[in-house]
């Protein structure tokens, strides 16, 4: 189970750092990659709760950060600083933290 943990959890990372530029499309995909690490959350919560419950409580302040959406900023924030750009950093530091963790289990 933690190969295929990892093997997921790199797979995510190459994906979310794949979105380089604000458009429609990347928007979409952000969103489902979000999604995507909410279930691989879920069973890496699962598989140890005390080794990943900080990663999860810190996805969870992000998205609460974005004005208590459930989901991740995808605004353009060429102007500001909370939006797509935040929000792919955001993602690819709790994939790159779980894959970290997964690797001192």
């Amino acid at each position: 189970m933690k190969n295929q943990l990892l093997q997921d959890l790199s797979l995510l990372h190459q994906k979310v750092a794949s979105l380089k530029v604000y458009d429609a499309d990347n928007v979409v995909l952000l969103r489902q990659y979000g999604h995507d690490f909410e279930a691989l959350l879920t069973r890496l919560l699962t598989f140890n709760p005390e080794a990943f419950k900080s990663i999860s409580d810190s996805y969870h302040n992000a998205l609460v950060k974005n004005n208590g959406a459930a989901d991740l900023d995808v605004h353009d924030d060429t102007a500001n600083s909370s939006g797509f750009y935040d929000s792919v950093a955001e993602l690819n530091s709790c994939i790159n933290n779980s894959i970290e963790t997964m690797n001192s289990i």
